[in-house]
C-alpha cells in the first residue's frame, strides 16, 4: 500500500499535498516520473508525481457546471492550459453575485517581503499592521510598515525538529483578547518530531518579542511517523481553540481510531482547566468511544483549514494521497463527523480499494484529482474591504502548480467557482494563505516571499 505524504516526491514541499486530476463537487492515473519545471524564478527539480495539471479556466471567466464529477492528480509545473476546464458541481450553479461586477474584476499579487526562509504560514492580529511569519525551520518573524525586521519575534530554532521537510514551526494563532492577555498559541514539531502544542505569553500589542521562557506545554502527540503533522490553529466564533492533527503518514487507519489524536480535528477551552478544558458539546466528551480533545475524524493531512466567523463553517483542505485532492465544508456545529481516511479518498475506496462502506461518511464538499494538481492548499473565505466583489469567495491553491482558484458556497452547494491562476502568476509554491490585520488576502509562497492579494 502507497504511503505517499503530502509533501512525498516533491521537492521543497510544507506538508500541503497530495495528488491532482478531475474537479469534483460533492459527495488514476499510475504515478510518473516527471521532471517538474518550476514556475518563474523557481528551481527545476525531480519529483514522483501524478499527472499534475488538467484543464484550467481562465481567471475571472465563469466555469462550467455539470452533474457530480471530480478533480485531480500529480502533477509538473508548467504553464497549465487555460483554454478549458474539468470543474463540475453536483448541483446547478445558483450564483449569489458578490458586491460588484466580479467578471470584470481584475486582481494581481502585490509583493510584502521576500528572502524568508521558507515561510509556511502568515497571520495578523486585527486592527494591527504587522503580519507575523512563520519559518518552518522555528522562527517566527514580524513584517512592518518598514519592511522585514532583523530581529525574529520569536526564535525556536533550538527546540524545533524540521528534518523531513513536514515538520517544523507549522501553525499560530493570537487569543481574541491577545491585545489584553498577550495569549499567542504555537504548534510545531520538536527535536523527535513529535507534535507539540504550546502556549507563550507577551505584553500584548506592545511586545517587540515574545519571551521563550513564557512557553506552557498544552500536549505532546508522540507520533511514529515523520510525516502529516498539519498543524493548523484558529480560534472559532465560539472562543475555542481548533487544533488539526495529521495521520503521521505511515498508511495506517490512525484517522479512524479514536483513542488517538491523529487525523482529527481537535477543539479545545484553553480559557478554562489545566492545561485546558474540553467544550461540552465534543462528541466524545465523558465516553468510551473517543478522546475527549476530538470534534472530527478520518482525515488524512489537514494542512491548512479555516473558520469563517460569519457563516459557522470550517473549510478543511485534506492533502490526498493517490489520486485526489479535497476540500471539506461543514458547519462547526455539528461535531463527531468522519471524513473517510483512509477508508476513502476523494469519493473512490482506498482502504479496501472496492467495496467500501460509505455509511456515516462525509462526502468532500469539492475534489480534484491529480491531472489539476498534486498538493491542496487550504485557505480562507474572503471578507475584507477592498475587494467586495470577492466578499463570500473561498480561496484555495496548489502547492505543486501554482494554481489558485476560489468559489462560493451557498445553501450547501458549491457555486461561481473562477480560477485566478493567470492573474495570480508568480505565487510561487503556496504553502498557505493568510489574512492581514485588515482583513485582506495573503499568499505565502514557500520559496520566500509574501503577496497580498490587490485589485489590479
Amino acid at each position: 500500500m502507497s504511503t505517499k505524504d503530502p509533501w512525498e516526491g516533491k521537492a521543497y514541499r510544507p506538508d500541503t499535498g497530495g495528488d491532482n486530476g478531475t474537479l469534483l463537487h460533492g459527495p488514476n492515473l499510475p504515478l510518473i516520473l516527471v521532471i517538474v519545471a518550476a514556475l518563474a524564478g523557481m528551481v527545476s527539480f525531480l519529483l514522483l508525481v501524478e499527472n499534475p495539471f488538467g484543464p484550467q479556466t481562465v481567471a475571472g471567466a465563469a466555469t462550467t457546471t455539470t452533474a457530480a464529477t471530480t478533480i485531480g492528480t500529480d502533477t509538473t509545473v508548467a504553464e497549465p492550459d487555460v483554454s478549458s476546464t474539468t470543474v463540475t458541481t453536483a448541483v446547478t450553479d445558483t450564483t449569489i453575485p458578490s458586491g460588484g461586477n466580479l467578471d470584470a474584476l481584475q486582481i494581481k499579487l502585490e509583493q510584502v517581503a521576500t528572502g524568508i526562509p521558507f515561510p509556511v504560514f502568515a497571520g495578523s492580529i486585527p486592527g494591527d499592521d504587522r503580519i507575523f511569519v512563520l519559518e518552518r525551520q522555528g522562527r517566527m518573524v514580524v513584517i512592518d510598515s518598514t519592511g522585514l525586521r532583523s530581529e525574529p519575534f520569536l526564535d525556536l530554532t533550538d527546540r524545533v525538529g524540521s528534518g523531513g521537510i513536514e515538520n517544523g514551526l507549522l501553525g499560530l494563532a493570537f487569543h481574541p483578547d491577545y491585545a489584553s492577555n498577550g495569549r499567542m498559541f504555537l504548534y510545531y514539531t520538536d527535536l523527535e518530531l513529535d507534535s507539540r502544542l504550546s502556549e507563550f505569553t507577551t505584553s500584548g500589542l506592545g511586545a517587540g518579542v515574545a519571551e521563550r521562557a513564557t512557553e506552557s506545554i498544552l500536549f505532546e502527540v508522540d507520533q511514529e511517523g515523520i510525516r502529516h503533522r498539519a498543524g493548523m490553529l484558529q480560534f472559532g466564533p465560539d472562543g475555542f481553540l481548533w487544533v488539526a492533527l495529521g495521520d503521521g503518514g505511515l498508511g495506517d487507519d490512525s484517522s479512524q481510531d479514536l483513542s488517538s489524536l491523529q487525523g482529527n480535528l481537535l477543539r479545545l477551552d484553553i480559557d478554562s482547566g489545566d492545561p485546558y478544558a474540553i467544550p461540552v458539546t465534543n462528541p466524545f466528551l465523558g465516553t468510551d468511544d473517543g478522546r475527549d480533545e476530538i470534534w472530527a475524524f478520518g482525515l488524512r493531512n489537514p494542512w491548512r483549514y479555516s473558520i469563517d466567523h460569519e457563516t459557522r463553517l470550517v473549510y478543511i483542505g485534506d492533502v490526498g494521497q493517490a489520486n485526489w485532492e479535497e476540500i471539506n465544508v461543514a458547519s462547526i456545529d455539528t461535531p463527531g463527523l468522519d471524513f473517510g481516511w483512509p477508508n476513502f479518498e476523494g469519493v473512490d475506496c482506498y482502504q479496501p480499494s472496492d467495496g467500501c462502506d460509505m455509511t456515516g461518511w462525509e462526502e468532500p464538499t469539492l475534489a480534484y484529482n491529480h491531472e489539476v494538481g498534486c498538493s491542496i492548499t487550504g485557505g480562507y473565505v474572503y471578507r475584507g474591504t477592498a475587494l467586495p466583489e470577492l466578499v463570500g469567495h473561498y480561496f484555495y491553491a496548489d502547492w505543486c502548480n501554482g494554481m489558485i482558484r476560489s468559489f462560493k458556497y451557498v445553501d450547501g452547494q458549491v457555486t461561481d467557482e473562477r480560477d485566478w491562476t493567470t492573474m495570480l502568476a508568480g505565487a510561487g509554491q503556496v504553502a498557505s494563505f493568510g489574512i492581514d490585520g485588515n482583513g485582506e488576502m495573503l499568499v505565502v509562497d514557500s520559496n520566500g516571499t509574501i503577496h497580498r492579494i490587490v485589485r489590479a
